[in-house]
């Protein structure tokens, strides 16, 4: 029962973790919309399927209640939006899945509880125990608190960090069209719709047309951003018509969104955090024997392939690895401060210990705490 409802590329589907745009849970009709998505959650959770939701709408909703025709552009206003809206939203939320039987538990985040690594793994496990008990964690933003996530934020990303942080089988982004097509939809009538996509590349990422609403941070490219995280960490995502269509048509009608496939290697949780989650607190620099190490050979970070180290960065932080080419190739949890770092780059394990008088470590940083970037 519980398979039938994909799409033949999604098997074994355990997780989904499902973001719902502000246009589909406020423009008008958004009651029924609502009401159907709910609908649609509850059979899969009833045909064992674990469901997270990631919400917009609080900001939209907030500016209905207060009378406000186009989103304020003054920090305190939105967060003023957030916090009457965000009641606003997960009472219709409650009250429709009241219906099912099914509890739902509200989550509201910044990007600080992300990056956290003490915060993320309690984040993790709360998640985790809602899905055992049935429940339906319902995400957002925390706006009303956050600055910088209002200015510079959007779902689409909390979306694919949730998806993450579950170990979803699959991302499914719902807007208010049919997924990628080569054109825009809206404005060009022989635009082709693309069923699926096995790599988010430049190509793909220029087919994006920035289209923001007065109550929507987010466009198409966005949703890419979000595709291509997931989707490079060893997780499916659909980007799918949620305004005119079901959640259920969305994952099973390859003509109403468009799948975009994972990489071949599946990152682990802390890989996934490292990548994409985690914020970095410097660089070092590596020459090409060490690129092919890390890359091709799946090795642990050496002193002798360091060239190069920037930021004021202690052990236990995370840091960017940079190619001869100044690239970004891999990211990692670093074993030794900024100032150690200099002192032994370019030199072998023997002489490491002689410069330091005592290493923790032979290795700078370990393979277990790299994540690469390229895959």
């Amino acid at each position: 029962m519980a398979q039938s409802l994909f799409r033949s590329e999604l098997s074994n589907v355990r997780t989904v973790v499902v973001k719902a745009g502000s246009r589909i849970l406020t423009a008008a009709g958004s009651e029924e919309r609502v009401k159907r998505l709910v609908d649609d959650l509850a059979l899969l959770r009833k045909s064992g399927i674990r469901a997270a939701l990631v919400s917009s709408g609080a900001i939209a909703h907030g500016m209905k209640a207060l009378k406000l025709d186009k989103r304020p552009a003054e920090t305190p206003m939105q967060q003023a939006c957030a916090s009457v809206g965000q009641n606003r939203l997960m009472g219709i939320y409650q009250d429709f899945f009241d219906r099912h039987g099914i509890p739902v538990g509200q989550v509201l985040l910044t990007w600080d509880d992300l990056r956290s690594k003490k915060r993320y793994l309690n984040l993790r496990n709360t998640l985790f125990q809602l899905l055992e008990c049935g429940a339906v964690p319902i995400i957002n933003e925390n706006d009303s608190v956050g600055v910088e996530e209002i200015h510079f934020g959007n779902n689409d990303t909390l979306g694919a960090q949730i998806a993450l942080l579950a170990n979803a089988d699959v991302f499914v982004n719902l807007t208010d069209v049919g997924g990628l097509y080569d054109k825009n939809p809206q404005t060009e009538r022989d635009a082709k719709h693309i069923p699926i996509v096995s790599r988010v590349s430049a190509g793909i990422q220029k087919l994006a047309a920035e289209k923001k609403s007065e109550i929507s941070v987010g466009g198409m490219s966005t949703k890419l951003k979000a595709a291509d995280m997931v989707t490079r960490a060893g997780i499916p995502a659909l980007i799918g018509d949620g305004f005119g269509q079901r959640l259920l048509t969305v994952l099973k009608d390859e003509a109403r969104a468009t799948l975009f496939l994972p990489s071949s290697h599946k990152m682990s949780s802390r890989q996934r955090w490292i990548a994409f989650t985690g914020q970095s607190a410097g660089s070092v620099s590596v020459d090409a024997g060490a690129c092919r190490a890390i890359i091709g050979q799946n090795k642990s970070l050496l002193a002798a392939g360091i060239t190069a180290a920037g930021g004021a960065f202690r052990a236990g932080d995370m840091v960017d690895i940079v190619n001869p080419e100044k690239a970004i190739i891999a990211k990692g949890l670093i074993n030794f401060s900024a100032d150690e770092v200099k002192a032994i780059m370019g030199c072998k394990s023997a002489e490491v210990k002689r410069r330091l008088g005592a290493a923790r470590f032979n290795e700078v940083i370990l393979k277990d705490n790299l994540a690469v970037m390229n895959n």
